[in-house]
């Protein structure tokens, strides 16, 4: 279990890593199109970077839906069940969200 936690931990933050790295070269191409908006090499690049980080987007996307889809279909003879799932993970946000503001 805990391999499995490290691996998802690690999996987690190199895909955080290159979507923060794919934002700060976003940010320099815009910086540098700002200087000389003529360079068509530039805009280019913006676009492709956009392209990767649009399907990081997606992907991620993608997870959050199925997981979404696996809960729904888990409980769906069980609306009590899924109705607790629902309560318990506010009342975990709202007690966050109350740490936070402390």
């Amino acid at each position: 279990r805990g391999v499995i936690i490290d691996y998802t931990k690690k999996r987690n933050m190199e895909k955080k890593k290159a979507s923060n790295l794919l934002e700060e070269e976003y940010k320099r191409l815009e910086k540098e199109l700002q200087k000389t908006p003529q360079k068509k090499e530039v805009k280019t690049k913006m676009e492709i970077t956009k392209h990767k980080m649009g399907l990081l987007e997606k992907e991620e996307l993608v997870q959050k839906i199925k997981s979404a889809k696996q809960n729904y279909f888990e409980d769906a003879n069980k609306p009590g069940r899924w109705l607790s799932y629902k309560l318990r993970k506010e009342r975990q946000s709202k007690k966050i969200n109350h740490l936070i503001n402390q």
